[in-house]
């Protein structure tokens, strides 16, 4: 019985001990088309680093182009018969609602010309942060689809996350948006990681609560996938 009851105390101090966890990417964005289409261009290779709203890949756009260049053409012979129209108005030998009627035309055109710079857009992949390309899924001619959109996928590690899971008793001395200092690695290199967030469930089976660290990589001295833990 001694040796029951001794070996369930060492499991709860096994169990509340803190968990060393890794760092990784402030963000893993899977870029992604919201079109079915062929890729036309893959503008960047892996290991690239891109900045944000860079233009990454395009799907083919030239019919889009096409009708973008004979709606701005109408719009410019739109706005020329209106500004005519004012000239004759002026003159009183064009009522005021004829020429109402051409502005409203005008805007018309206006509008189908930003509709169509809005189709071509959607099939422009940016990148939604400064960031490197990790992995390219698509090459230039295959085909995406609204089932498998993934095209290629950007991490930002200008700034790095760090979860740990720590015993009640360590979690309880943080607090949201102070700062803590970390080990990284088996170097042991000194880092300071900012507090993002505290769960506020101690989780049952391990005894511990995961605290989520913000690490600055802005000059990326730090390495992503790097074992990490609290400094004692």
């Amino acid at each position: 019985m001694k040796h029951f009851a001794l070996a369930a105390l060492v499991c709860i101090t096994v169990a509340r001990a803190d968990v060393p966890g890794y760092t990784e990417p402030y963000k893993t964005i899977t870029v992604s088309s919201a079109e079915s289409g062929v890729i036309a261009e893959m503008l960047v290779e892996e290991g690239a680093r891109v900045v944000k709203n860079q233009i990454l890949a395009k799907l083919d756009t030239a019919q889009h182009e096409a009708e973008l260049d004979i709606a701005k053409t109408n719009t410019e012979l739109q706005k020329s018969k209106v500004g005519k129209l004012e000239d004759i108005v002026r003159s009183q030998r064009v009522s005021q609602d004829e020429l109402d009627r051409a502005r409203t035309d005008l805007k018309v055109r206006q509008a189908e010309v930003r509709k169509i710079q809005a189709v071509i857009e959607i099939r422009i992949m940016r990148s939604p942060v400064d960031g490197i390309v990790t992995e390219i899924k698509r090459d230039p001619s295959e085909a995406v689809s609204l089932s498998n959109p993934h095209v290629l996928t950007v991490v930002q590690i200008d700034r790095l996350l760090v979860n740990l899971f720590l015993s009640p008793a360590r979690a309880a001395q943080l607090k949201v948006g102070t700062t803590a200092k970390l080990i990284l690695g088996e170097n042991a290199q000194a880092a300071t990681g900012t507090v993002e967030f505290i769960s506020p469930v101690t989780d049952a089976a391990s005894g511990t609560v995961r605290v989520k660290f913000v690490l600055d990589n802005a000059k990326g001295e730090f390495r992503s996938g790097t074992t990490a833990r609290l400094a004692e």
